[in-house]
């Protein structure tokens, strides 16, 4: 996510903002191919094009027009969180299930020239909403304060709660690092990707309890991509191995974590509504970018493990830094 901020700061400061604008895409839905037969159950929304889309049965298309990233089924599957990004700067926004906006958040954009460097200063980021328990609101990554360096691309992102109005309030901050991609457990508890400043490479899972952020014990470093079992149980995640990614599976009480993939690429792992079914993006072998998998999972009282993968797009590039939500 650091990446991302970064390279987007560059562009403003180099003024090519226009070789970092979306990317035209067709208005005709792509449809899905590879399929091998599978039919999704439920809904699966993910990014590619520089817009949202969805995945149901076995079709695609594009639910959201660009610029659009990172979003989120509410619990009852009747709403959307996400992200638009523009001219510096983003906002959380949120959908009805068609689509159609409902209310935006925040107003992150300043009233200084686009491609300015005072821009650069006034402009606010944020990214990576995720619903609180009861859809009452959101949790999202937001700058704190201008940012710094030379050029200024290193911003500080803190976790807050807003609520349906756009009303906030702080959640946790930590001064000496980034804060990023968040799930709330059933006691209350946060997990939040921590990404120390200066480090581009070393995000690592932190619980987050009363204010007090600790790592995660059993988690590998790097760590990124949390995600939670229905039952409340597991989290999955991504580790970053050998310049790549895989899966891995850890108890939300404690314990060993299990390597659940040997893929080399997977990432934004997501559970099907009754749990019994895990999405996540890799890139095959051959393949152009990120298509989006299936496997079926097994938990008995002392582990998790998944079935063989079953691919379901081709050629799809989808943006794995957007992520995927699952609904019914």
């Amino acid at each position: 996510m650091k990446r991302l901020l970064s390279a987007i700061l560059l562009c403003l400061l180099l003024s090519l903002l226009s070789a970092c604008a979306s990317t035209p895409v067709s208005t005709t839905p792509t449809p899905p191919a590879a399929l091998q037969g599978d039919t999704v159950s439920g809904r699966i929304l993910f990014c590619r094009d520089d817009g949202i889309w969805l995945w149901e049965e076995r079709t695609a298309r594009r639910l959201i027009s660009p610029p659009a990233t990172q979003p989120a089924f509410s619990p009852s599957g009747e709403q959307i969180a996400y992200v638009t990004v523009r001219d510096g700067a983003s906002d959380l926004l949120i959908a009805d299930q068609t689509g159609t906006v409902l209310t935006q958040l925040t107003d992150h954009n300043p009233a200084v020239p686009v491609g300015s460097l005072d821009r650069v200063y006034r402009a606010v980021w944020a990214f990576y909403p995720t619903w609180l328990p009861d859809g009452n609101g959101i949790l999202a990554a937001v700058q704190t304060a201008p940012p710094v360096g030379d050029p200024p691309v290193d911003a500080p992102l803190a976790l807050f709660r807003y609520d349906m109005t756009g009303q906030r309030q702080p959640v946790f901050s930590d001064s000496n690092a980034h804060l990023g991609r968040s799930i709330v457990l059933p006691t209350g508890d946060l997990i939040a990707v921590r990404t120390p400043l200066g480090s581009d490479s070393q995000q690592q899972l932190v619980r987050i309890v009363n204010g007090r952020a600790t790592p995660l014990a059993g988690a590998p470093t790097p760590a990124y991509d949390p995600a939670i079992s229905p039952d409340g149980n597991w989290l999955i995640f991504a580790v970053g191995v050998n310049g790549g990614s895989d899966l891995y599976a850890l108890p939300v009480d404690g314990g060993a974590p299990v390597r659940l993939t040997d893929i080399g690429t997977a990432r934004a792992p997501v559970f099907a509504p009754d749990g019994n079914t895990l999405a996540f993006l890799a890139v095959p072998s051959g393949g152009r970018g990120f298509d989006l998998f299936i496997a079926e999972v097994t938990i008995t009282a002392e582990a998790l493990s998944l079935g063989p993968p079953r691919r379901l797009s081709t050629d799809f590039a989808i943006n794995a830094d957007g992520g995927l939500s699952w609904t019914k």
